[in-house]
């Protein structure tokens, strides 16, 4: 393993997931430069100018907390908690995984555990507590992936280093990777409010997909998650229906798509004009086309 691996990794069986209170991820996020609003005693996020969401989908407001945070909105949706649910006039489709308790590698599939075994021949998954290998490794990581499927837009490469320094600067977040001969092959970002854990992003460079670096990184991860003892649900994403590749991957990891009651509002036409122009978009906002 290299000198930089080694001095800034750490064995996944040390490492824990810090969990954020919501006035903490409203911080973090702040401190990444996401614009956040305080309102009824909640936190939102600009997801897109003048649209917000909730800080995190399993924010589960009140009805009387989720309504317009800002004058200058024009949309906005959050879960709703289970007592306000028929206020609901949508939902949030997640992919989601609420047994985490038995999530071991015996109640794994036996073709998941082969894949599992093979997979710690040739591939370490570690913490990385420093940012340096990402720092050094992780744009080309970004880079591949975003070759392979097209998603989302890339940043440069200092925008990139940017991003990685404000995500450690808090230590609020948890990355795991996946080091093959002390090359990082991908890595997830990661984070925890109250009772949910949450996959921020994965990336995965696809030269190494072959070694189920995937399948690895995230069982692990579930591993922490399932050692914090106070964490009852694990949330990997929207519904991407577009993307049935993607879908099926999930499943096989053992997560459902689970439609969370929200509350939903635009201004009028907006709803209209979204969904005309960006219908995957729209279902994953509202739930339903």
């Amino acid at each position: 393993m290299s000198v930089i691996a080694t001095q800034n990794t750490r064995d996944v069986s040390e490492t824990s997931l810090p969990i954020l209170t919501e006035e903490e991820l409203a911080a973090w996020l702040m401190q990444r430069g996401t614009k956040v609003i305080r309102h009824h005693g909640r936190y939102w996020m600009a997801t897109h100018p003048g649209f917000y969401s909730a800080t995190h989908p399993m924010a589960r407001m009140k009805l009387a907390e989720a309504s317009r945070p800002s004058p200058l909105c024009w949309g906005f949706r959050t879960s709703l908690g289970e007592t306000d649910a028929h206020g609901a006039n949508g939902s949030m489709p997640l992919h989601l995984l609420a047994d985490i308790k038995n999530y071991t590698l015996q109640t794994r599939s036996a073709r998941c555990r082969n894949k599992l075994r093979n997979l710690r021949k040739q591939v370490s998954i570690v913490e990385l507590h420093k940012p340096d290998l990402l720092l050094e490794q992780g744009y080309d990581i970004l880079s591949s992936a975003h070759a392979r499927n097209g998603y989302g837009r890339i940043p440069g490469r200092s925008a990139y280093r940017k991003e990685i320094e404000r995500y450690y600067d808090a230590g609020r977040g948890l990355v795991i990777g996946g080091l093959i001969e002390g090359k990082l092959g991908g890595y997830i970002t990661s984070y925890a409010v109250g009772a949910t854990a949450y996959v921020d992003d994965l990336f995965l460079h696809s030269a190494y997909l072959r070694t189920n670096i995937s399948l690895g990184l995230f069982f692990e991860w579930v591993q922490i998650c399932r050692r914090a003892g106070s964490i009852r649900e694990i949330v990997h994403g929207l519904h991407a229906r577009e993307a049935p590749g993607l879908c099926r991957y999930k499943e096989e990891l053992g997560l459902s798509v689970v439609h969370v009651p929200a509350r939903i509002w635009f201004a009028p036409l907006t709803g209209r004009i979204v969904k005309k122009l960006r219908p995957h978009a729209y279902y994953r906002l509202t739930g339903h086309d």
